[in-house]
Formats: C-alpha cells, structure tokens, sequence
C-alpha cells in the first residue's frame, strides 16, 4: 500500500481551520488564531510566522520552532514560443511533479498534478510510463498555485484550475477534495468551483462519490474511444469500468448535480478518428447533453508510437459531429514544444534508452 510521506516537522500548510485550530489547542494556544493562520497562509501568502502580526509573538515564535511551512519549491521552468510556462516543482514530502501556466486570449488556467507519477497506465498518456511514485497530500496540491500565483505575481487576477495533469485525481479523492475546500475557501483562496475542474479517466466509484459533494468542482471524463475493445487496449480503466457503465455514473453524476459534463476525447490517427467513431460519439455525446472537447494526439517521440489526424482530418471530424447536433469544439494544443501540453508531463528523460532503471514500459 502507498503511503503519504511524514516529513520530520508538520506542514502547516494544508490544514485546514478545524486542523488548525485542534493543533492550536494541543499547544495550549487559543483555537481562535486558526483563522488567522489560515488566512495568512492560503489569502495573503505569507509562508514565514514571523510575518503573521496579528498573532502573539511567542505563539509565532513557536509555530516557527515546531512546523514547516512549505507549499513546495519551484526547482525549474520551460516556457514555450506560445507562452505556455511548465513549472518542476520539488514536493516537501519528497518527489517532483509539474504543473503548467497557460495563457489564450486573456484567460489564465493552471493545468495541476494531483498524483506523484500515474497508475492508470493509459496507452497513450507519457505521466502512465512513470508508473505511481506516490499520492500528493492536499497542501502539496493546493501548493502548485500557491507557487504558480506568487511566480507570476497573479493577485486578484481570475484564473481557472483544471486538474490535468500528473495523475489520476478521483484515485487521490481524499487528498484532491481536502485540496478543492481549501482553493475554494472565501478565507483561503477564493476560487468559485466553478473555476476548477477535475478531468478522471473513468474511475466511476470516484465519480459517484463526487456526486455527493456539495461544493464540487466541475467535471470532465476523458473517454478517447467509441467501443470497448478500442478503450480496453488505450486505458486499462476500462476493464474494470467499460463504456456503459462510465456512462451510466456520468447520467447520474448529471442527474445529481445539474452540472453539464465536458467529455474528452484524444484524436489519435487510424484508431479511433474514423467513420463510425464519430457517429458513435455523437451519440453520447447527445445522450449526456454534454460538451465534447476534442484533443489532437500530443506526440512524444520515442516513447509514444501514436500520431494525430492531419488537421484537415481532425477539423471534419468536429464538423460531422457538429452536423450530427452534439455540442462539439477543438482543444489545439499549448506548450507542446516544451512538454507541457496534454498528456506529455512526466518526469521522464527525452528518449527511454535514458530512463534510469529498465523497467520503465514502452508503448506496446
């Protein structure tokens, strides 16, 4: 069984108030300064107690004796010509993860990582040739925009959270919903749930629970083919929970919640781009009421043997779903160039032959 990491002093941050406050109280400080750490940690970004002047000084001095507070360490950037920026970020709890900032007409999104490497092993995804290294803890999680928002000085600029990257999230769904009350927080963060948005590769018990949330992000389901024997050979996930079954969890989930379901679908060339796919795919499509983001395959040569359509191929596609009435646009890739775009974060080297240890699989 994978086990969080226990660092030599307790993080401060990723507790929320009621941790806050129970640690407080062990301390045989009074509870009530919870909510002024809690906002000093998540509202102003203030990471050093000497800082937080509304609390008595010996109180900070021993919260700086007794605990760490470490939102993650940014080790490294790549910034691509579109202006795409993937960050490495060294995890307190030990590992790294990456993380990407991105710019399109005005809109800032942080695409996340909710999981140290991937279990999921999709086919096609480089983050599955990592294998799981770990689960992140939530203040690792909510620590990526912490980072990402104090490096490029955000302030009350609105940005948009999509849980894309590293990682299955709903496999984390403790960690991951700790981290979402806390980015939504009106005294930590701020961000409406409306701005974050969890992508799961189909891990319908995960769905079904997020059902039940009452301040649930949004959520999108990454589907990527029309058939079983297609979805079995590019996510194992499937094995376990095939179309119809996912798409029974994704009717309730919309039934639940009232929410629209964004659906995902990877383009890749002569598997799952043909004729019958897009009729297929319209079809749920329209049976789900939801919206289909298409993604042209991102190629990672040497690791990846998959190709996308030509663009031309995929831009019919998108019409023919579009003339078959579902709701249907093109998700063109961003950062590529860098290895920061859909399915390529991974710490892995350029070229498997580099991979530190023989046991890292190739595409089959």
């Amino acid at each position: 069984m994978l086990r969080s990491p226990v660092p030599l002093r307790p993080n401060l941050f990723g507790l929320d108030r009621a941790a806050l406050a129970l640690l407080l109280e062990e301390m045989g400080a009074r509870p009530f300064h919870a909510g002024q750490i809690f906002r000093w940690l998540y509202r102003f970004h203030r990471y050093d107690p000497a800082l937080w002047t509304d609390l008595p000084l010996p109180l900070r001095g021993r919260l700086a004796e007794t605990f760490l507070v470490d939102p993650g360490t940014i080790a490294g950037r790549s910034e691509a010509r579109d202006g795409t920026i993937k960050y490495r970020i060294e995890l307190g709890g030990g590992g790294t993860i990456e993380a990407v900032h991105m710019l399109q007409r005005g809109r800032i999104t942080l695409c996340l990582s909710s999981q140290v490497g991937c279990a999921l092993d999709c086919d096609f995804c480089l983050t599955g040739k990592m294998g799981l290294v770990r689960q992140m803890l939530p203040g690792e999680i909510a620590g990526q925009v912490a980072r990402i928002r104090d490096d490029r000085h955000l302030g009350a600029d609105p940005f948009n959270v999509v849980f894309m990257g590293m990682g299955e999230p709903l496999h984390n769904y403790d960690h991951l919903m700790a981290a979402v009350r806390l980015l939504t927080d009106p005294e930590g963060f701020g961000l409406s749930r409306r701005r974050i948005t969890v992508s799961t590769s189909g891990l319908v018990p995960g769905i079904e629970r997020l059902a039940a949330e009452p301040d649930r992000p949004r959520l999108a389901v990454s589907l990527n083919a029309t058939t079983d024997a297609v979805r079995d050979r590019l996510m194992p996930v499937n094995r376990k929970y095939p179309i119809a079954r996912l798409l029974e969890a994704c009717r309730a989930f919309a039934r639940a919640t009232g929410d629209r379901l964004t659906l995902e679908y990877v383009l890749l060339e002569g598997i799952n781009d043909g004729g019958e796919d897009v009729a297929r795919l319209a079809r749920i499509v329209r049976s789900l009421s939801a919206k289909l983001n298409l993604i042209p395959f991102n190629p990672v040569p040497g690791w990846l043997d998959y190709h996308p359509p030509p663009r031309a191929r995929i831009e019919a596609f998108r019409d023919r779903l579009v003339a078959l009435g579902a709701a249907a646009s093109i998700r063109w890739s961003r950062g590529a160039e860098a290895r920061a775009a859909c399915g390529q974060l991974a710490l892995l080297p350029e070229r498997p032959e580099d991979a530190p240890t023989p046991s890292v699989r190739r595409n089959r």
